[in-house]
């Protein structure tokens, strides 16, 4: 019985080294690999071909000189920012009004940007407690700070 399975063993050692030979030393071209390889294989199209197809995908094709020239003039003229026109406005404080009320009022002139931002400013810097009635004269150029502090003298 020992002599049978050391036969056996034996021989699926000599079965496995033949195998791994055939599996290095076989040539890896066979059909498929061909057909496949053949389908892989790729085309450089053409500058015009590629420029075609760029222009029919609504994308701008420049020569090397003509996006020179384009950085250069964006170069030397800087994009200077647009001055927003100052805006003026005479809030008239009366009893009776909120912080939201005035905030509100002041987003409708064009003062401030954001209403609840401008309130919530007045009531952590608890000057909606001190608002004191009157006509103020602002502008959009004046920050939170100076807005509360004219309005709370």
């Amino acid at each position: 019985m020992k002599q049978v399975i050391r036969g056996f063993a034996t021989a699926l050692l000599l079965a496995g080294i033949c195998m791994l030979a055939f599996h290095f030393t076989e040539n890896p071209k066979t059909e498929e690999t061909a057909t496949a390889s053949a389908a892989v294989e790729t085309v450089k199209p053409s500058i015009d071909n590629m420029k075609k197809e760029l222009e029919e995908n609504d994308y701008h094709v420049l020569t090397k000189k003509d996006y020179d020239q384009l950085k250069d003039a964006q170069e030397k003229t800087p994009e200077q920012p647009e001055k927003e026109e100052q805006k003026t406005f005479t809030l008239k404080l009366e009893t009776g009004m909120t912080s939201e009320d005035v905030a509100s009022a002041l987003q409708k002139a064009s003062i401030i940007e954001d209403a609840s931002a401008f309130r919530t400013y007045l009531d952590i810097t608890e000057a909606s407690e001190s608002l004191q009635v009157g006509n103020y004269q602002l502008s959009s150029d004046m920050g939170y700070d100076d807005i509360a502090k004219l309005m709370t003298k």
